[in-house]
């Protein structure tokens, strides 16, 4: 008896959550998402905007909102990547000298790229970085690369470390150990690299997930910025 009322409650919260609005979930724009993105793209805010655009809040309620204006804004010409799925509102990331800025773009002010990136060799290589993690890229013979990532545990003891040879394919890298659970995806995408990753990476708590800037064009420490 007490099971049959748990999948009754259980059947009763799904139905009542697939009637909520758009705006109930809308404030799922972060690093998370973005990096674990079906359809990441390349986008640049039109002329025709003004001369400011702003972000638009990633709280309960937005976008949309009379109050989600953030005081976060972009330029005409600023490259954001995209999590294009569709709608009118679509969540973005800018990456800025010093730090990066989620929010929410209205399709109509972006020109989207929908071909396929294909970045060169030389556009990997180097130092890339998000919180304390860190990715070096660095070149092997003909197409193939060379990656080391090291990523920080939740318990911020210990940062385990991963590294592979690699081909891209246009602008995707596909990394697994099946045996251990691994398994990786590196993306780049209007000169960012997302990264989405199981926890069996490295060890079992530590995440390479996110998205990623480069702060050296090689991977000598000397030449970040």
């Amino acid at each position: 008896m007490r099971c049959s009322f748990f999948l009754t409650s259980a059947a009763l919260v799904i139905l009542i959550a697939g009637l909520l609005p758009f705006s109930a979930t809308a404030a799922e724009c972060d690093d998370h998402r973005l990096s674990w993105s079906k359809a990441p793209k390349a986008g640049t805010i039109k002329a025709d905007q003004g001369p400011r655009l702003h972000f638009q809040r990633v709280e309960a309620g937005c976008p949309g909102g009379d109050t989600c204006k953030a005081k976060a804004y972009l330029v005409p010409g600023d490259k954001v990547v995209l999590d294009d799925t569709g709608e009118a509102w679509i969540c973005a990331y800018f990456q800025g000298p010093k730090r990066g800025t989620f929010g929410w773009l209205p399709r109509t002010a972006l020109d989207i790229d929908n071909t396929a990136p294909n970045p060169k060799k030389q556009d990997w290589v180097g130092r890339w970085r998000v919180g304390y993690n860190t990715f070096l890229i660095d070149e092997r013979k003909g197409r193939t690369l060379y990656f080391w990532g090291s990523a920080v545990e939740p318990t911020g003891l210990s940062m385990p470390d991963i590294d592979f040879d690699a081909t891209p394919e246009n602008n995707k890298v596909v990394f697994k150990i099946p045996y251990d659970g691994c398994d990786m995806t590196l993306r780049w995408v209007n000169g960012l690299l997302l990264v989405a990753s199981t926890y069996q990476c490295g060890s079992l708590a530590a995440n390479f997930s996110g998205v990623y800037h480069r702060t050296a064009l090689t991977t000598d420490p000397k030449d970040e910025h």
